[in-house]
């Protein structure tokens, strides 16, 4: 609040558009997931500049304590496991997942990594 006004600071909505299609942020978390080396996940959209509402898939991947598994690797069962415009354009991995108290991955923070990692 400010002044009276309400401002909504971050994403209203999880939806990413792609290529003109829908990506649900929770479907490509859940294919994360399911690999054997992902403990946690989170996916967010990144806006791509040239573009009218086009956005990227990134996701933020926790692996299971000791796992060797590579992005390469997790970006293999991805491809797998979801469409062409599904898939992460990128995959980072983080040591701890930021969280908020109920355990939910804090996106806003998320969001801050990728302004500082490189593109592949």
């Amino acid at each position: 609040m400010d002044n009276g006004y309400l401002f909504i600071v971050g994403r209203t909505s999880e939806l990413i558009v792609r290529f003109g299609e829908n990506v649900y942020p929770a479907e490509v978390g859940a294919v994360l997931n399911a690999h054997p080396a992902g403990m946690r996940s989170a996916v967010i959209g990144r806006s791509v500049e040239g573009t009218k509402g086009g956005e990227e898939v990134v996701a933020f991947v926790q692996l299971s304590p000791s796992s060797t598994t590579s992005e390469g690797e997790l970006a293999q069962h991805a491809a797998q496991h979801l469409a062409l415009h599904k898939r992460p354009t990128q995959i980072l991995l983080v040591p701890p997942m930021p969280l908020t108290s109920t355990g939910k991955a804090v996106k806003g923070e998320l969001a801050k990594m990728i302004q500082f990692a490189p593109t592949r």
